[in-house]
């Protein structure tokens, strides 16, 4: 919904006139969105990762592509006589490999940078058991969602946080890159800005991909042969090796392109800092619509957990405040509302009314609020952080399909994933069998250190080295204190 623009723009999107095959990785709209698809030719070979929700499929052949493919993990599809592609799929996402010519290109996307290193050691070694000589590596470099940027809790240093969050990013590539032992190295995602006045700092606080190398060599293998490459909109590889012809290289400073925003997305900025106000009476209908929304989303939890979801909604979008506060009594939500926020509130959440009316009414609509930078979280009880009732409140007010709901509808399609990605099958009944007297309680998430640690303590807990950073610097380490 506009909330994330891309950055640095492409400079030449001509040859998407002449792609006869296109791979996505996963369904997220930054990896699979519906007008950058209207660019690029209908007669094209299209590659997903079979899955086991069901639906990408037909949304492809809605928008006219006519040859799609939903590729099976670790299956090999021959694109041409030199070229062939397989797909190791991860929950939504997959990493995609390419052969061509005996070269490998392993695309790890957005699949396993910010996950559980132990399911991360379990597909980097298949990944290196199936082709043991990468050539090149990409992955994404940054995260994406709101967490824990736009949780505040007393004491949060936001800015502090959110670049250890982002050093942890990348220091998971540079695990990755120490295992599979590539050629080359290529950090290329995600490359997006936010637009809105109250969230341009997070633009700012990105791990700049220059220190890629620095980083690794001092933390990682000092005498690495592996060279890295950064790549810019314009450049390439081909045999001979990389190409930086980057027009944006001549308008770098200090290895940043961010002072180019202002002017690029001039009018985007202006849009999205534009605040369309509602009135009291579409106040009241989107607050009956949330109390329907949210009496049908409750069986998500346990009323136990239920119970301690005492939370408001502030719409930024209203002229004169108004908090919605929620409250669970009686065995159903009650929502009433009041000029200053009820004194018993556990958090707060920020959002205006367009998107919250989107998250609750379409499926996957929760993504604006999440991935899209779309709320913030104020948290006023610590022991609401070690619950994660921030997220049992954001989920409440998202309307995202069920596992359970997607099995019951398609159970073939879903026993024939798991048969045929026994890896994930594996997986999952481990997790189930781990968390099977936690269904519908508190989320089991070990993330509050996010938000109630310092600096110093965020580092130990991830075994990160503590060091500041800015564009066009060399690293500027920090002595960790007790």
């Amino acid at each position: 919904m506009n909330q994330w623009q891309l950055f640095p723009k492409p400079v030449d999107i001509a040859m998407l006139r002449n792609v006869k095959n296109i791979l996505f990785s996963h369904g997220h709209e930054d990896h699979l969105h519906s007008e950058s698809l209207g660019m690029l030719p209908m007669d094209a070979r299209i590659y997903f990762p079979f899955q086991w929700r069901k639906g990408v499929k037909t949304f492809l052949k809605e928008m006219g592509f006519n040859h799609v493919t939903e590729a099976v993990s670790f299956k090999s599809y021959h694109l041409s006589k030199d070229t062939s592609i397989s797909f190791v799929g991860f929950a939504l996402e997959s990493v995609i490999i390419i052969e061509h010519k005996g070269k490998v290109i392993v695309n790890i996307n957005d699949a396993l940078n910010s996950h559980h290193e132990n399911v991360v050691k379990m597909f980097l070694s298949e990944i290196k058991k199936r082709w043991e000589h990468i050539d090149y590596l990409f992955s994404g470099w940054s995260g994406a969602g709101y967490f824990p940027n736009t949780v505040h809790f007393k004491g949060k240093d936001d800015i502090e946080v959110a670049k250890i969050r982002e050093q942890y990013f990348a220091n998971n590539f540079c695990k990755s890159i120490q295992y599979l032992q590539p050629d080359y190295a290529i950090p290329f995602a995600s490359g997006f800005v936010l637009l809105a006045n109250d969230k341009q700092w997070i633009n700012d606080i990105k791990f700049p991909r220059e220190l890629l190398e620095e980083y690794y060599k001092k933390y990682f293998d000092a005498n690495t042969k592996i060279k890295f490459c950064i790549m810019n909109p314009g450049d390439y590889f081909n045999d001979e090796g990389f190409h930086a012809v980057s027009p944006y290289y001549n308008e770098m400073k200090n290895g940043s392109l961010n002072h180019l925003i202002e002017t690029i997305y001039s009018e985007e900025i202006k849009e999205a800092n534009k605040i369309s106000f509602i009135n009291r009476m579409e106040a009241d209908i989107l607050q009956e619509k949330i109390l329907i929304f949210i009496n049908q989303n409750k069986k998500l939890f346990d009323s136990s957990v239920l119970a301690e979801a005492k939370f408001a909604v502030l719409l930024k979008d209203l002229e004169t405040p108004l908090y919605f506060n929620l409250d669970y009594e009686n065995n159903k939500f009650i929502i009433s509302n009041s000029k200053e926020m009820k004194a018993d509130r556990k958090l707060l959440i920020r959002t205006d009314s367009k998107l919250l009316s989107h998250s609750i009414s379409h499926d996957w609509g929760g993504d604006v609020l999440t991935i899209g930078y779309g709320i913030d979280v104020d948290v006023f009880d610590e022991k609401a952080l070690e619950q994660n009732l921030d997220i049992v409140c954001v989920r409440l007010l998202t309307k995202y399909p069920t596992a359970k709901e997607s099995l019951n509808k398609h159970p073939l399609r879903a026993m024939g994933y798991f048969l045929r990605h026994p890896m994930m099958g594996k997986l999952a009944l481990k997790q189930k069998m781990k968390l099977r007297n936690e269904v519908n309680k508190f989320p089991y998430n070990e993330r509050d250190h996010w938000i109630n640690f310092t600096k110093c303590e965020l580092c130990m807990v991830c075994n990160l080295p503590l060091f500041s950073f800015e564009f066009g610097e060399s690293l500027k380490e920090l002595e960790i204190t007790n």
